[in-house]
């Protein structure tokens, strides 16, 4: 799908609607069933799971279908959570990059992350 989406800081247009965000969009994929908006982490921002949360799914309505979970994986209380830095798109999936070279495959449904591989 070709998506017509453009954006003026945090202000999102496509589907015909106007998409407000908390902080100013840096990036935009599209794959077959969604398009995806990566918000900047501004430096010094407090760091936390909705900051640190900042990819979004939209769907063909104009809608939020869903704001990605970058939290840490349940039971690994070791685990530091870095901000999202870069998206990918291979063969209809998404794949997100954190600041610490971790690279993710996006679950397409709810947003989860899996962790593939270091990349840095």
């Amino acid at each position: 799908m070709t998506i017509n989406a453009e954006y003026i800081d945090n202000k999102l247009i496509a589907f015909g609607k106007i998409i407000e965000f908390q902080n100013k969009i840096v990036e935009l994929k599209e794959n077959d069933n969604y398009l995806f908006v990566r918000l900047l982490v501004v430096p010094g921002q407090e760091l936390n799971e909705n900051t640190l949360s900042n990819v979004y799914a939209i769907n063909k309505l104009g809608e939020i279908q869903w704001q990605i979970k970058n939290v840490a994986p349940k039971g690994n209380n070791v685990y530091i959570c870095a901000p999202l830095v870069g998206m990918d798109i291979e063969e209809n999936d998404l794949f997100v990059t954190d600041f610490m070279g971790r690279r993710f495959e996006v679950n397409q449904e709810n947003g989860e992350l899996n962790q593939v591989k270091i990349v840095k």
